[in-house]
């Protein structure tokens, strides 16, 4: 990479990130001069604020999300601090014994830092622990049960305070005026411990660092350097007649066009296949009725061959939705045109399958009287 880039990597600041540092500045200064029985009026929090935005706003701080203006992040900021003030007003919910507050901690050979937003305490051996978010984005309480950060902290705290008995962690969801509290038992703890010695460990073995694409991508200001990202980068300004002409894209285009032919044709299989059961269905009652086992046609031979064959839940029948969801999860729903029983019984009867995925079908088929056609060719050769 060169110099050029490398400073404009320094020096470039997103939108959404400038946003949430100025709205943690104004909380800060609410809760540290609380410690000092100062308490700002909401006035006076929103006057800092946007003071504080329009010391540090500079030209490098990128807007990626260009149906947004500056503006509307910056009254963005303003609507969380308004709400957080109202809701949370006169703010005596706990004691704040600190703010921005660095944390550090060992766990086995690995030093672990941080900082916590705010840290409080109500009595009685009950600490919180506070983090501000000014995402765009309000997760479930399923996935803060299960965050890393603020638990990696607890473990922090509870060295740090030895009366630390009951530790709650609590995010302020700023944009939607929200927050949400969870708690970790001592047995997650130690296995937060586990995960995050075996994480490291990983980190440090690795050589290669491949692109982790997720919804974070649409914050990054430098795709032209990204593997992932790089190639949209490079077409997305080509007018549009050289843009289907440009050769990363007729290929994807391409392959996209016979898939999706491959798609159509496997669907169409699918419909033949059902027929042909429909037809050897037929053809096995009139077998019976004529009192053959040899039906003849202008070139083929239908024989119809009465045997013990594997019978598998029909649509409707007890069994049958579990039966597909295991197809499914083995990877061959496709290979068995959706769910074509007698497709089925041949791959298991052919060995065309693993004994697992074997084994499991089985346990949802069941041996009975059964009749299969063969086609052969009159001079005898199969088809």
């Amino acid at each position: 990479m060169n110099n050029v880039a490398f400073s404009f990597i320094i020096r470039v600041f997103l939108c959404e990130a400038f946003l949430g540092s100025r709205v943690h500045e104004a909380l800060e200064k609410l809760y540290k001069e609380l410690i000092l029985t100062k308490l700002n009026t909401l006035d006076d929090l929103v006057q800092y604020y946007k003071d504080q935005w329009d010391k540090s706003w500079h030209k490098d701080i990128a807007i990626n999300k260009k149906e947004y203006t500056k503006e509307h992040y910056h009254d963005t900021g303003i609507k969380a601090i308004t709400d957080y003030y109202k809701r949370h007003f006169p703010f005596n919910q706990s004691t704040t014994l600190a703010t921005e507050q660095l944390i550090t901690f060992r766990i086995d050979d690995y030093t672990i830092r941080g900082y916590i937003d705010r840290l409080s305490h109500r009595g009685k051996g009950i600490y919180e622990i506070h983090d501000y978010k000014t995402s765009g984005y309000l997760p479930t309480q399923e996935k803060q049960d299960s965050d890393r950060q603020l638990a990696l902290y607890q473990i922090g705290v509870k060295k740090q305070f030895r009366d630390a008995e009951d530790i709650r962690l609590i995010w302020h969801y700023l944009r939607f005026d929200k927050d949400f509290e969870s708690a970790r038992t001592d047995a997650q703890l130690r296995y937060l411990k586990k995960k995050v010695v075996s994480l490291i460990k990983t980190i440090e073995k690795d050589t290669v660092f491949k692109p982790m694409e997720s919804a974070l991508c649409a914050w990054c200001v430098f795709p032209e350097y990204c593997p992932a990202k790089k190639h949209e980068y490079k077409i997305q300004e080509l007018p549009s007649n050289k843009y289907l002409k440009e050769r990363g894209v007729s290929l994807v285009n391409k392959y996209a066009s016979i898939k999706a032919k491959i798609k159509e044709l496997k669907e169409q299989e699918e419909e033949f296949l059902k027929e042909l059961e429909l037809i050897a269905d037929a053809a096995s009652k009139y077998a019976q009725k004529e009192g053959v086992s040899n039906i003849t046609g202008s070139d083929f031979i239908l024989k119809v061959i009465e045997e013990n064959v594997l019978g598998f839940p029909r649509s409707g029948e007890e069994g049958r939705e579990e039966l597909e969801k295991f197809i499914k999860k083995a990877g061959i729903w496709e290979e068995v045109s959706g769910l074509n029983t007698a497709r089925l019984s041949k791959m298991i009867e052919d060995k065309e399958l693993d004994n697992k995925i074997k084994n499991g079908l089985l346990k949802f088929a069941e041996e009975v009287e059964g009749v299969r056609v063969r086609l052969v060719k009159k001079r005898g050769e199969e088809e």
